[in-house]
């Protein structure tokens, strides 16, 4: 690092101190100004620009790097400690909410534990089987705390089938995420774009905690965007797993929480339009290396790294890598708007427009499997 960066990087530390500084400070002007949510998005964003710095040197003096060759398409050794930075600013944020509601605990242990599993594969690498055990402590620890899928009957035997859902739900868009941590801000960039359509949907229909902690957790991940994904340069600094199931986790604990509309239909359909990127790689990554026999058991299944993910595949046809994130993230922001104009529908309201965006990615991902066999024919 050069003189010149070490300046660079103190100077950062910066905008830390402001947002420590600004609940006391600045609190009372932005509440009375009736623009809370600027205060909300202001504090976690600054708070996460000023120690992204910090835990790029802890990466280096620590060697918690992911070196270029293998699987690692990036030129210089890299920490992947951007995902410890989310985690401090986040749970920190999160307790300038006033009056949180009990659920706030059980978000608060969950991302914990996921946090605590996340560290220790960074750190030192552990199973994937060890890291889906942390994934159930956490989603049990949600469930507890009454973070639960709601849209089916309340009773006793769709209560067991809800919350059979919501283990598979938290789970796999947990991994789903992660997964997709593949090229320089494509994780943190989608999510930054589904929490903003979450914070926009639930102000508008009156969750005010979905609300807030979306516009928390946008902030947080806007702090650390800003080092992953830099025009014409490689990212300064990784998500790790601590980050990138830190993401996926809360945007799955988010959309289960959340009251999407004036029908339980919509509670379904928003969560799925507005996550629709990663699930559909993990579905058809997953179905794919089924058929093709790549893999042969569930474990198998959990371990196996390739490169047949949606953003390879958009590789292959020759997308350079920002605009595979910025293509991907267009494709979410036009799910959020058909997501805002969803929140009003009723049932059948509901499932066309579910089907429009189901018909619309299908169609995009069958091009993109025939742009790639044609791609790999004329090579």
């Amino acid at each position: 690092m050069t003189d010149r960066q070490r300046i660079y990087f103190r100077l950062l530390v910066l905008p830390f101190v402001l947002a420590l500084l600004m609940p006391y400070l600045l609190k009372d002007w932005f509440f009375s100004h009736h623009i809370a949510f600027i205060y909300y998005f202001l504090v976690s964003f600054l708070m996460c620009f000023g120690l992204v710095p910090l835990f790029y040197k802890l990466g280096i003096i620590m060697n918690i790097t992911d070196v270029p060759g293998g699987r690692h398409h990036h030129k210089e050794q890299t920490p992947r400690t951007g995902g410890l930075a989310i985690y401090i600013t986040f749970v920190s944020a999160l307790h300038i909410y006033t009056n949180p509601p009990p659920e706030f605990q059980g978000l608060f242990w969950a991302i914990t534990i996921i946090a605590g599993f996340g560290i220790l594969d960074d750190i030192r690498g552990i199973p994937a089987s060890i890291k889906l055990i942390g994934q159930i402590l956490a989603t049990i620890v949600l469930i507890y705390y009454g973070i639960i899928i709601s849209f089916l009957p309340d009773q006793p035997f769709w209560r067991v089938f809800s919350i059979i859902l919501t283990f598979l739900w938290v789970i796999g868009i947990t991994n789903a995420i992660n997964f997709l941590d593949g090229l320089d801000g494509l994780a943190s960039g989608l999510a930054i774009v589904i929490s903003f359509f979450y914070a926009a949907i639930s102000w508008s229909i009156g969750n005010p905690f979905v609300f807030i902690v979306s516009l928390i957790f946008m902030g947080t991940v806007s702090g650390f965007f800003l080092y992953n994904f830099r025009l014409g340069k490689q990212g300064l600094i990784f998500l790790g797993d601590t980050g990138s199931t830190i993401i996926g986790f809360t945007l799955a604990a988010l959309a289960i929480y959340g009251d999407w509309g004036i029908h339980k239909s919509v509670d379904l359909a928003i969560p799925v339009l507005l996550l629709a990127v990663p699930i559909t790689d993990l579905l058809l990554t997953n179905i794919m290396r089924i058929v093709r026999k790549k893999v042969h058991s569930v474990r198998e299944l959990l371990e196996f790294a390739g490169n047949d993910h949606l953003h390879h595949r958009l590789k292959a046809i020759g997308l350079r890598p920002k605009a595979v994130v910025i293509t991907l993230c267009l494709f979410t922001i036009l799910m959020g708007l058909l997501s805002l104009l969803l929140k009003r529908g009723d049932y059948s309201e509901s499932f066309v427009a579910l089907g429009i965006g189901i018909i619309i990615f299908s169609t995009g991902v069958a091009f993109l499997i025939f742009m790639e066999k044609r791609h790999n024919e004329i090579q």
